[in-house]
């Protein structure tokens, strides 16, 4: 029995080991290949990565608030002159703003009361206007003009849309006067209407201000 199992073992127990060399290659080879697969997962997770930067950005931050100016509209100085058809009309000069005053409904629009025309009894209209020199925060600045038909006129050229003079006229501000002081004239400091402290009496076009 004990010579079965003596010849069982030596038949399956190997003469010699392996040869150093093999058993060094077989080593590199094992961890060459785990270099590869540990190098393999990191390049995934930063494919990965860029992948989710790219396709999907991060959310834009918030929009801030911010105050948007008026813009005040200015019509600034007459103009010298212009043409009816072929009519030439010439500025006659400035005439004088008698007073202003806010419609309730139109808070951005002025209704301006001018003088009278004595020298056109039937003008082209339009032969008066009413303009915007200058508007801020605090104040507006208007001045009204009247114009003729230029004396050098030749035959023929006659007026198309003969009318009297207007003594009212609107001007959009294009925004609400609010508290703002409005002056009439190129010079000086007239005031005809001083925002909402105005008042206007019963049964008159005029506006006292404070």
């Amino acid at each position: 029995m004990r010579d079965l199992l003596v010849g069982y073992v030596a038949e399956r127990t190997p003469d010699e080991a392996p040869p150093f060399e093999e058993l060094e290659r077989a080593a590199r080879d094992l961890r060459r290949r785990r270099y590869v697969v540990s190098a393999a997962v990191v390049a995934m997770v930063i494919v990965a990565g860029i992948a989710g930067v790219v396709g999907y950005p991060r959310a834009a931050t918030e929009p801030t608030l911010g105050l948007e100016l008026p813009r005040y509209a200015v019509d600034g100085p007459a103009p010298r002159q212009y043409k009816l058809g072929t009519t030439v009309i010439l500025l006659r000069g400035e005439i004088t703003v008698r007073w202003a005053r806010v419609d309730p409904e139109l808070v951005s629009v002025l209704t301006v009361g001018v003088e009278p025309d004595e020298v056109a009894i039937e003008p082209c209209l339009p032969n008066t206007v009413v303009r915007i020199l200058s508007q801020d925060g605090g104040s507006v600045r208007i001045a009204a003009y009247r114009y003729g038909i230029a004396p050098d006129q030749n035959e023929g050229h006659q007026c198309n849309n003969p009318g009297p003079a207007p003594t009212t006229l609107q001007l959009d501000l294009k925004t609400p006067l609010g508290n703002r002081t409005v002056y009439a004239g190129t010079t000086g400091e007239r005031v005809v209407l001083k925002g909402r402290d105005c008042l206007r009496p019963a049964g008159s076009f005029a506006a006292r201000c404070r």
